[in-house]
């Protein structure tokens, strides 16, 4: 029998039936920030770089990938890829991976360009635009004009509204260093880029607020880089903005539903004309429509038949020679119709597994160009893979770094030996693939495997002759179509962590220390903004070691793994105090011919743990391990005598808006083996530097170990250090688990206070960075 219905019932609703004031706000934003709201914003901000290229008379440059979202593709001359990170404070750098000389080609041929770009809510112009590019043409004025260094043209020119003189001159500081690096690793054709280059290149920032010219200004001195933000700065929450999205085309991937410019910009009219309910299955089929019309292949210069584009709806008509990094290859039927006279199949699958395969897969291409002809491949070469940006780019680096002189022709007969490639070599090759098109740029783990391959220790045909003859295969044949075959037997089903290594090298001695015993911290936030408090954090951490079996999807065999796992209390300046509990998943990343040993910290997936009932670790499948965090740099030593050693992470992460930035330093017991240890230098710290529209603060976290005396281990060395003699001690206990200096401070303990004989134990938890307390049961 239900219950009767009371006044209160009436007067006071179940809250559930109420919404509350945060799951409104987060629906009202989600409504300001949808597909429409963002397409519109583009169209509006789109508006305003026409006006930008009208009023200097100057062709449009995308700067990829959020800049080509602005410009229509009729009006745009060109791409190019230049990074934030590489203008971040205290990251500044010139990246010789993404040269971008293409921009020079639109110069030398308007006098000039408009670069578009654009940023989120928070800033009024995109690092790019402040600072990587000033970067860059500073570097090209002085590279090409460097006989003339010394005049205000080759000077350092930031946006002084973006940029403080502090920082301008930390990076004016670094320039020679990178024209240097241009000069020496990428070896360019000075002559040739004088050709194009008249007068020295100098960036003009333009934004909503600028002040356009009344009439095309004249720049008799310099050619000018015009630097374009396409938005306008919001200041406050965009549902005060009537719907307009500040910087609406970044992170494209998170809302275009797989919805790119081009097709954008051809279907217009239509989007924007679809409910927001309606869009995702009509840019679906508007997709379809587009991929079924064929990929365009990017030639490869300063080769003339080499190029690379997707494997979808790959056009392979017109194309003698095919390779393709893919999981099936193509049907004879096909090949056969186009005319292709040679194809390789590299079997790799897609995403990071697919870096891993090339890896076993990039030798295959040795014995198939071996096969062909010289003159054979002077005719067009395709590679393909499914997104025409990673694999296919790693195998034709390997292409151009085997088989491609300076002048870009390619001669099988005259492969290089490993012992003439170097990194820098490698580099310089690779720029000739992301100057062609801005857009490939391959995977770091793609980058690894064709290192891998390109920088053995021995020649990589005698290694691939060597493979061949362990699996018995005879000399290769020439074939019209060769599919390759794993050079590796595939990994068993189930696979188990082995025991860390032995403490041979620093990452490896520390990854090793950081899982024995508890570690207490304490952890100071300072933060410069009011919504994130300052306080500070004290607890306890601990490291668990797992064990996979199969291994985890993302690595064919696991590296050691340990869980971080933490919990404490935070008090905040203001007095409040909160439970604070986290964790981590610390991996030993192992060797290979480009990087040494390092430690890398992931984030821990509790969505991929939920329901799966694993109490400690991760999964045995890895399910927890989450995305990448942060990765531990080289290891350097602090200071003559100090034995402390520091590191760096290798790149500033991105984490939704925030960029973090670590730092690590490591008392010197934690580098050695254990029985070499003093307890007091066991000790670590890190430091987080996060930076974003709605955090600025410094976090810095010091741990020291925490030894429980209540371990049984620890209870027979007391009993054994106070009672029993030095050959009783060593046959009890052969391989010592603790260092001298503890037993020694176990057995000063003992002597004052008694606590054997007579049925007490110790119940202290031992931190040689605090006073000891003893408490008898």
């Amino acid at each position: 029998m239900s219950k009767p219905l009371t006044e209160a019932d009436i007067i006071f609703p179940h809250l559930s039936n109420t919404p509350n004031l945060s799951s409104t706000l987060s629906s009202l934003r989600r409504s300001t920030l949808s597909t429409h709201n963002r397409l519109a914003s583009i169209i509006s901000d789109s508006a305003f770089v026409e006006s930008v290229a009208s009023a200097y008379e100057l062709p449009l440059v995308a700067n990829e990938r959020c800049g080509s979202w602005y410009i229509p593709p009729s009006l745009k001359s060109g791409s190019v890829y230049f990074k934030s990170t590489d203008g971040h404070m205290g990251e500044w750098s010139f990246s010789l991976r993404r040269l971008n000389l293409q921009l020079l080609d639109v110069v030398e041929k308007w006098g000039g360009a408009v670069v578009v770009d654009s940023t989120r809510r928070g800033k009024s112009m995109p690092d790019a635009l402040s600072k990587t590019i000033p970067t860059w043409c500073c570097v090209m004025n002085r590279a090409v004009f460097g006989g003339e260094k010394g005049k205000e043209e080759m000077d350092l020119f930031t946006p002084p509204q973006a940029v403080g003189e502090s920082e301008h001159a930390q990076m004016e500081k670094r320039i020679d260093g990178f024209v240097q690096q241009f000069l020496d690793i990428c070896k360019p054709n000075i002559p040739l880029l004088r050709g194009k280059l008249k007068k020295p290149l100098r960036p003009i920032w333009v934004t909503q607020q600028s002040t356009l010219p009344d009439s095309v200004p004249s720049f008799p001195d310099f050619h000018p880089i015009v630097l374009c933000t396409a938005s306008r700065r919001v200041r406050g929450a965009e549902a005060s903005e009537s719907g307009y999205i500040q910087g609406a085309a970044d992170d494209h991937e998170a809302w275009s539903h797989g919805l790119t410019p081009p097709v954008f910009w051809k279907n217009k009219d239509l989007l924007m004309s679809t409910s927001e309910e309606d869009a995702p299955d009509v840019i679906a089929k508007l997709i379809q429509e587009q991929e079924g019309s064929g990929t365009v292949a990017s030639l490869i210069q300063p080769t003339s038949h080499l190029y690379i584009s997707s494997s979808e709806n790959a056009q392979l008509k017109g194309f003698d020679v095919v390779v393709s990094c893919t999981s099936e290859p193509f049907a004879a039927s096909m090949l056969k119709e186009a005319g292709v006279k040679q194809y390789l199949h590299l079997k790799c699958q897609t995403g990071k597994l697919g870096s891993r395969d090339l890896r076993n897969q990039l030798p295959h291409l040795l014995p198939f160009f071996a096969s062909l002809q010289a003159s054979e491949t002077q005719r067009k070469i395709l590679v393909c893979c499914p997104t025409g940006k990673d694999l296919s780019v790693g195998v034709a680096l390997a292409i151009l770094c085997l088989y491609t002189d300076e002048g870009g022709v390619i001669n099988p007969e005259k492969a290089k030996e490993a012992k003439d490639i170097g990194k820098s070599f490698i580099k310089q090759r690779l720029s000739w693939i992301t100057t062609s098109n801005a857009a490939l740029n391959p995977s770091r783990a793609t980058l690894q495997s064709v290192n891998a391959m390109l920088l053995s220790s021995q020649d990589p045909k005698a290694t691939l002759h060597m493979q061949s003859a362990d699996r018995g295969d005879s000399k290769a044949e020439k074939l019209p179509l060769l599919q390759s075959q794993p050079l590796a037997s595939e990994p068993s089903n189930t696979t188990s962590q082995g025991p860390i290594p032995p403490p041979t090298s620093l990452p490896t001695s520390i990854f090793s220390n950081l899982q024995i015993g508890t570690w207490n911290f304490t952890r100071d936030l300072s933060s410069a903004l009011p919504t994130h408090p300052s306080g500070q954090v004290t607890g306890t951490a601990t490291f668990t070691s797992c064990t996979f079996s199969p291994p985890p999807a993302s690595s064919s065999s696991a590296p050691p793994t340990l869980l971080y796992s933490e919990q404490g209390t935070f008090v905040t300046a203001t007095g409040l105090q909160f439970t604070a509990r986290r964790k981590y998943v610390y991996q030993l990343c192992p060797a290979t011919s480009t990087d040494s040993e390092f430690i890398t910290v992931r984030f821990f997936d509790d969505e991929g743990m939920r329901g799966r009932g694993e109490e400690v670790g991760v999964g045995e499948r890895g399910h927890g391990i989450g995305g990448l965090f942060v990765e531990m740099g080289e290891l350097n030593n602090e200071g003559e005598g100090t034995g402390v050693v520091k590191a760096k992470n290798k790149e500033t992460h991105l984490c939704g808006a925030d960029l973090y930035a670590a730092a690590w330093r490591f008392g010197k017991g934690m580098l050695g083996a254990e029985e070499q240890r003093n307890e007091k230098d066991v000790w670590w710290e890190v430091t987080y530097d996060v930076k974003g529209p709605q955090k600025d603060y410094t976090s810095t976290t010091r741990y020291t170990r925490r030894i429980k005396s209540s371990d049984p281990m620890v209870l027979g060395y007391i009993f054994l250090a106070t009672r029993a003699s030095d050959d009783a001690r060593h046959t009890a206990f052969p391989t010592p688990s603790i260092s001298p200096d503890l037993l020694a401070a176990y057995a000063d303990l003992h002597a004052r206070a008694e606590l054997f004989g007579n049925g007490t134990s110790v119940d202290a938890d031992l931190d040689f960075s605090t006073p000891v307390l003893l408490t008898k049961l």
